[in-house]
């Protein structure tokens, strides 16, 4: 919850602040791939001496225009570890598969974004060649930044806040991703 809210508040505020001049022509699609870092927030809060964190990960998405500000952006993204434990370390990998519209007030060098994606979560433990995998529905509010190089070279700052129903509960997954942008 508190990062969700963090997320908001740094978007309102990027909203606010005054941005650089708007370019003539606004690209209309972007492709972006890179670093993503999870925790899990039910590992963290089930077992403290586990770590809850999955610093190996990576996202690819695009993104296109609509509308002035208003676009759609699909996502892929994986996430990986490994359990330290006494024996077979299970591996534990989680990848989504998500859609959704995305928010972007302006096109200049400076440009904020909000997204709501939807789609689904599937998760995997392996221990002793044994492979166990569930699929379940997942929504990911979320919002960052673009910040524009050169040309249509940029970075993308994003901090989203995943949320996984399964068996009538939710598991709560933030993560940040950093990321090379390719506008077009």
């Amino acid at each position: 919850m508190r990062f969700s809210v963090f997320v908001i508040l740094v978007l309102v505020v990027m909203s606010a602040a005054p941005v650089a001049a708007q370019s003539a022509e606004p690209q209309r699609f972007d492709i972006a791939a890179g670093y993503a870092f999870m925790r899990d927030q039910d590992i963290a809060n089930k077992n403290p001496d586990i770590s809850a964190n999955f610093p190996a990960g990576w996202m690819a998405s695009v993104g296109g225009q609509l509308w002035q500000g208003l676009g759609v952006a699909g996502e892929v993204r994986g996430s990986y570890k490994t359990i330290s434990i006494a024996g077979d370390q299970p591996k534990v990998r989680v990848y989504t598969f998500m859609a959704g519209p995305r928010a972007r007030p302006s096109h200049s060098r400076i440009a904020p974004f909000g997204q709501v994606l939807f789609g689904a979560a599937r998760a995997s433990t392996s221990v002793l060649s044994v492979i166990d995998t569930v699929t379940n529905f997942a929504y990911q509010p979320g919002g960052g930044v673009d910040l524009k190089v050169s040309g249509g070279l940029g970075v993308r700052l994003e901090g989203d806040y995943r949320i996984i129903r399964s068996e009538g509960k939710n598991s709560k997954e933030p993560a940040f991703v950093i990321a090379a942008l390719f506008r077009f």
